[in-house]
């Protein structure tokens, strides 16, 4: 049992960290990207990403979110969490600010990372597309006032697909949701975000990473491990 959770943890991680490393569009931040309290298909990422594919794109969006970033620690994963050949970052721009306050830092701290992960991203070419739930209607938010439902993640994502779309130019090939989802895809799109979960502090090193998931493994979430069954059926 232990060695076929090694590989099983082995199968979730590495597809992942393949995806990440060609990914052309990484949204990256907090819990409202990462997808707090709602399915990982429903998050934000994964809503937009199936937009794209509704329209004929085949850009893959990696979820890069992590629960409970403050400014700071979003500054410091940016070369790990947006790989070279990112094109587009869907950069949330009020969680790590919200986390800045609920931990003591001050907002004009928060601004002038925030300001910092902006000045980075440009110099490296890459578009960036601001996007945050804090002007979303209450009814798009859970209970805490906070984090969105899956309706909210849905609105936003389409409010920010003409922005993606005007960057991508037209897709070159049209494609159907057959062709375009993959059992690989749908494992990496439901465990990438248990992987930034447990193991956020090892994402950069394999063999720490792969011990860390494995460690983890009876905390996977339910629709990681359903997309892992379903991949082998």
């Amino acid at each position: 049992m232990r060695r076929f959770g090694f590989f099983l943890v082995s199968a979730i991680v590495l597809p992942a960290l393949w995806n990440t490393a060609h990914a052309q569009i990484v949204a990256f931040g907090a819990s409202n990207i990462s997808g707090w309290n709602v399915a990982a298909t429903q998050a934000l990422p994964a809503q937009l990403e199936a937009m794209l594919r509704q329209k004929g794109y085949t850009a893959r969006v990696v979820n890069a979110g992590v629960y409970g970033n403050t400014t700071a620690q979003m500054l410091a994963r940016i070369d790990t969490d947006i790989p070279p050949g990112t094109k587009i970052v869907i950069l949330d721009t009020s969680g790590g600010i919200f986390n800045d306050l609920n931990k003591g830092i001050s907002r004009q701290q928060g601004d002038a990372d925030m300001a910092a992960i902006q000045a980075r991203l440009r110099a490296r070419g890459i578009a960036i597309i601001p996007v945050s739930g804090t002007e979303l209607p209450a009814q798009y938010h859970q209970q805490d006032g906070a984090h969105l439902t899956p309706e909210g993640h849905r609105l936003l994502a389409s409010q920010i697909l003409p922005q993606v779309e005007q960057v991508l130019g037209p897709p070159q090939v049209a494609q159907t949701p057959s062709q375009t989802t993959a059992p690989s895809t749908a494992v990496v799109d439901a465990c990438a975000a248990d992987a930034r979960r447990l193991c956020a502090s090892v994402l950069g090193d394999e063999a720490r990473r792969h011990e860390c998931m494995h460690e983890h493994r009876a905390e996977l979430s339910h629709d990681c491990l359903a997309a892992i069954i379903k991949s082998r059926q």
